[in-house]
């Protein structure tokens, strides 16, 4: 397998103050092997990124709440975020990964542990079959159980997929700004007025994540356009580290020390107001969080 960097382990005090019940909206949380089924089709081995490791990391950061996301190495097994979510179920919530076959009781466990959402992989870099009628089968079970869909997708994906993903109504989250910082893909600056396109809809979420995979610390080509994408839809934005940042190639990448990220952001959004709505308010209304 390709060799990935590891996380930045001396997560330093951020020197900003966030607000109380600041929310992570995307972390993953792995086991050693032997714990959880790994996937066969999986591009990394688990690393060591446990639960104590990511409550050190947020004790760092001021951060108080989490969602756990599904790790993909995992399938569709849930048993690792599962046991994550049982540790404190008031300060975390869970995005699973489902399968065609998941039955309704294994929904309503998912549900009863802390799960409100559920993940789909729309990327095509990573081989991921797509049918459109799946596709739309499973965000209607979602959407029954007052679930958001995340779409890991990019803004290419985004515009060849749009009719299929116009039809769906419960709360969508585009993961990580759809990629948009990616020179890969060759987005351009009018690519923001198509985010803005969903955006404008009352259902659609932006999480901004992972922007600092594809934009050297201190960031500042990234602040502009993130600022603008929150205050576009200042009550359908989220934050997230996307922790413990797996897939940064040797060679290839910088991992951010963790506190950068909560740092970065209150640069993006200088407003109060604003930021107490992306980091606290809005993960609340989202996640099923008590405020």
């Amino acid at each position: 397998m390709t060799q990935y960097l590891d996380w930045v382990r001396d997560t330093r005090q951020a020197r900003v103050a966030v607000p109380a019940l600041t929310c992570d909206c995307a972390v993953h949380i792995y086991r050693p092997q032997g714990v959880g089924t790994l996937s066969h089709q999986r591009r990394y081995d688990p690393p060591q990124a446990s639960i104590e490791d990511l409550e050190r990391v947020h004790a760092a950061m001021g951060v108080q709440r989490a969602v756990i996301v599904q790790a993909s190495i995992y399938g569709s097994d849930p048993t690792v975020m599962l046991e994550a979510l049982r540790r404190a179920p008031q300060r975390y919530r869970g995005i699973a990964v489902i399968e065609a076959g998941v039955s309704d009781a294994q929904l309503r466990e998912l549900h009863d542990a802390g799960v409100r959402g559920a993940r789909f992989n729309l990327l095509s870099r990573f081989g991921t079959a797509f049918d459109p009628k799946t596709f739309l089968r499973d965000v209607n079970r979602v959407a029954a159980m007052g679930w958001s869909a995340s779409l890991h997708a990019t803004v290419p994906e985004l515009k060849e997929k749009r009719a299929v993903i116009d039809a769906i109504r419960c709360p969508v989250i585009l993961d990580h700004v759809a990629y948009f910082f990616d020179p890969a893909d060759g987005n351009t600056p009018e690519d923001i007025d198509f985010l803005r396109s969903f955006t404008d809809r009352g259902n659609w979420w932006v999480k901004i994540s992972r922007m600092d995979r594809y934009v050297r610390t201190p960031y500042d080509a990234v602040v502009d356009t993130i600022g603008r994408i929150v205050e576009a839809a200042p009550e359908r934005t989220v934050w997230a580290t996307d922790w413990p940042h797996v897939l940064y190639p040797v060679g290839d990448a910088v991992v951010p020390n963790d506190a950068d990220l909560i740092e970065l952001m209150f640069r993006c959004v200088p407003d109060a107001h604003l930021r107490e709505n992306l980091l606290v308010r809005n993960p609340a209304r989202l996640f099923d969080f008590p405020l």
